[in-house]
């Protein structure tokens, strides 16, 4: 995952304390929910389809590197 840095308004940092306090939430937490429903209601279902249809092909594509040179490095054996 990445990491982004972002500024809260006094307001919105008020209400995220109150939250996190009340629903047992870490900010990252908070922040991937919030921002997927977001993102969601804000984007076509088949921008969402394609947006996520890419995520899982980029993992799918580290992952098969990452397993292939564990093999690769266990054949070294």
């Amino acid at each position: 995952m990445s990491k982004k840095k972002i500024e809260l308004s006094t307001n919105v940092e008020m209400l995220i304390k109150k939250y996190l306090n009340l629903n047992d939430l870490s900010l990252d937490e908070l922040t991937n929910r919030a921002l997927k429903a977001y993102l969601v209601n804000h984007l076509s279902s088949t921008q969402v389809k394609e947006a996520l249809k890419q995520a899982d092909e980029s993992e799918s594509s580290y992952s098969n590197k990452l397993f292939q040179s564990n093999i690769d490095d266990l054949n070294k054996l």
